[in-house]
Formats: C-alpha cells, sequence, structure tokens
C-alpha cells in the first residue's frame, strides 16, 4: 500500500475543512432565513391586530379643538393669503387667544402653550405683540417666538422636533411655509411631499396643531405651490382684503377645506389702530401697529371682562367701521344698533369721551389706516 504524500493530505483537509464551512453557511443561511420568515410573521401578526371593526372605531378619541371648529390638535394647518392681507396678524391673534385662553372672535379656545416661528416680519412682531396686549388688556402670556427661520429639510429641523416635544404646545406656528422651505421647488409635490413628511414628525412629536402661514401666487383664490402640502392638511383657511372707500379695509377669512368638519361661515374684520403707550417714532409721533377687530355682533363675545374693557371694545368696533370720533351718543347708538351690539347709554357716553381722547392723543399727522405701520405690518 503506498503511503499518502503531503500533498494529498493537505487537499483532503482542505476539501474537509471547507465541506465543513459549507454545512455551517448552509446552517447560518437557514438561520437567517428562519429568522426573516418569524420576524415577517410577526409583522403580518402586528398588522392585522391593528385593524378595526365598525365596533372598534368607536374607541378612536374625536380632534380635540384648539380653537373651536376651526382648529384642532395633531392636524397640519394653513392660513394662506396674497401679501397685505393681515394674514400674519391674523394668526398672532389665534396663538395669542390659544395660549391666553380667551374667546377668539366668538369661538371657544382651550388653552395651551404655543410655539410660534418668526421666520419672516420680525422687526415687527414686538410692536405687534405690544399692540395686542395694550388692546386686550393682558399679556400675551404662554407664546414662545422663535425669532429665525429652521429649514424643515436641514438637519436642525430635528432639534426643532425635540424641542416642541419637550414643550408640548397646542399650537405651533411657522411664519412662513416659504422661509423655512428655501431652496426647495415649491411647486415639486416630490420635494413638497418630503417637506410634509419632516411637517408630520414635528405634529406627531409635539401633538400641536401645527399652523403653516403661506401666500397666493398669480391665483388669489388658492395657496401657491405644489397640491401635496394641501392633500395632507387637516383645514386650510383663506384670507382676502377688499378696501371701502370710508370704512377702510375689510378682512375676509374663509375657510378653504376643513377635512372632517363643516366649514365656518365667513368671519369679516376691520383694521384698528393702536397708539402704543410711552412710545414714539423718530419724528416724535406716536409709535403705532394695528390689531383685528370682528364686524359682525358674533365677535361681541370676545369682548373684554370688566366695564373699562367693554367701553374700549366697542370704541375699537366703530372706528373699524369708520364711525368718526366726533360722533354723539344718540349717532354711536344707531351705529352700534346697526353692528348688532347692545350698551347702555352710560357705556355710549364713555364711548364717546374714550374715543375723543384717544383722537386727542393721536398726532394731527397720524392717521388711523395701517398704512402708518410699514409694509411689514400688512402681512
Amino acid at each position: 500500500m503506498s503511503t499518502p504524500n503531503v500533498a494529498d493530505i493537505t487537499e483532503r483537509i482542505r476539501q474537509q475543512l471547507a465541506a465543513a464551512e459549507d454545512e455551517d453557511q448552509g446552517e447560518q443561511r437557514q438561520t437567517s432565513e428562519e429568522a426573516a420568515v418569524e420576524h415577517f410573521e410577526e409583522r403580518v401578526n402586528g398588522m392585522l391586530a391593528e385593524m378595526l371593526d365598525t365596533g372598534d372605531l368607536d374607541s378612536i378619541p374625536p380632534l380635540e379643538p384648539v380653537v373651536a371648529d376651526m382648529l384642532f390638535r395633531d392636524t397640519l394647518a394653513r392660513i394662506y393669503g396674497p401679501s397685505g392681507t393681515f394674514k400674519s396678524f391674523m394668526t398672532l391673534d389665534i396663538a395669542a387667544c390659544v395660549a391666553t385662553g380667551a374667546p377668539w372672535h366668538g369661538q371657544a379656545t382651550h388653552a395651551g402653550p404655543v410655539v410660534y416661528l418668526v421666520a419672516e416680519g420680525l422687526r415687527g412682531i414686538r410692536k405687534r405683540v405690544r399692540a395686542w396686549e395694550q388692546h386686550h388688556g393682558r399679556k400675551m402670556t404662554g407664546v414662545k417666538f422663535l425669532p429665525r427661520p429652521v429649514q424643515a429639510m436641514d438637519p436642525e429641523w430635528a432639534v426643532l422636533v425635540e424641542v416642541c416635544r419637550r414643550l408640548a404646545p397646542a399650537l405651533v406656528v411657522v411664519d412662513t411655509q416659504a422661509r423655512v422651505t428655501v431652496g426647495v421647488e415649491e411647486n415639486s409635490n416630490t420635494e413638497m411631499g418630503r417637506v410634509v413628511h419632516h411637517m408630520e414628525q414635528l405634529r406627531a412629536a409635539s401633538g400641536a396643531c401645527l399652523l403653516l402661514v403661506h401666500h397666493t401666487g398669480h391665483d388669489e383664490g388658492r395657496s401657491r405651490g405644489a397640491t401635496a402640502v394641501k392633500g395632507a392638511l387637516q383645514t386650510e383657511l383663506g384670507v382676502t382684503r377688499k378696501d371701502a372707500p370710508g370704512t377702510g379695509p375689510v378682512i375676509t377669512l374663509k375657510t378653504g377645506k376643513q377635512k372632517d368638519d363643516a366649514e365656518l361661515d365667513d368671519m369679516e374684520f376691520g383694521i384698528h389702530t393702536v397708539a402704543l403707550d410711552g412710545e414714539a417714532t423718530e419724528d416724535g409721533s406716536p409709535a403705532t401697529s394695528v390689531v383685528l377687530v370682528r364686524l359682525d355682533p358674533v365677535g361681541q363675545a370676545q369682548a373684554r371682562t370688566g366695564y373699562q374693557g367693554r367701553v374700549q371694545e366697542i370704541a375699537a368696533a366703530l372706528d373699524a367701521v369708520g364711525v368718526p370720533t366726533a360722533a354723539g351718543r344718540d349717532r354711536l347708538r344707531n351705529e352700534c344698533s346697526r353692528l348688532g351690539i347692545r350698551a347702555e347709554n352710560k357705556v355710549l357716553a364713555d364711548v364717546a369721551r374714550h374715543r375723543k381722547n384717544q383722537a386727542d392723543h393721536l398726532s394731527a399727522g397720524l392717521s388711523a389706516g395701517p398704512h402708518d405701520t410699514g409694509q411689514e405690518e400688512t402681512d
């Protein structure tokens, strides 16, 4: 019998090792395949468990309102309009009422913290806030302002998501959509779909109503850009402006979309100029900003508590429709009747006195129109 040489022995060992390795790899492949099948089966069973029948649907909690019948927690919403329609004033007014728990022009609010991204119009925000506080007689507590844009497609967006998760706000305002999507093709449904995904991350983490402020394009009857955003919205609100000689601008809020609830009736607002206490411009004229006042009786529910607050609210409503400041009590009674405002003679006398004092306080060159506040004030 021949003696195996070293080469034969080496080859036999190599073959045995290769066979053992193939067997091990086969067992590993089988184990991996079995694990994958098991994982897939778990996911199938998990999805089956998620499915609801008609009875289970009653366990889904209804939408929780932030502003009754208009804005809801854990949803995406948008308010849009052309430049100069005071949509940012409208949005700030909403944010202030939610943060302070005040009704918003007749609509109940569910109080909660507010995060407001001032991504556009930063220089005007302080005056707007001070005007609101002075007009309503309360501080705008509960609103946290971030005075710069955070880009939705930038890694910093994840930081904003975590900040909002920790603050747990009722409302997050992004003013404006365009300023946090710089470099994104807003007419591309693909690109804006990615933006929506990031907005949904913020909405889901915070549980808030995420309200975007946006512009119109050539068609002032719709928001600018891709339809991918509108498709994701629970609520979309449109703001328009009509200038009427002698009465000033009329700002109309329309419900363009309300996915699961009835749409609100149109709401009309006027512009009321507020001379800021203790502030003046470089030429010595009073520093001013504006607030919105409701032009129909339903909005009277927002009148501040207390006698003096009621006097100021009625005065603001009369200013908004252009009633002369020199008008006496009888004229004011007729105008209030036309507006659906109920007020006793004593109240009307104090309204007339208050309006006269306000007029005397303003400089001769100061008009009651919004153009004194600068273009930044009209968005």
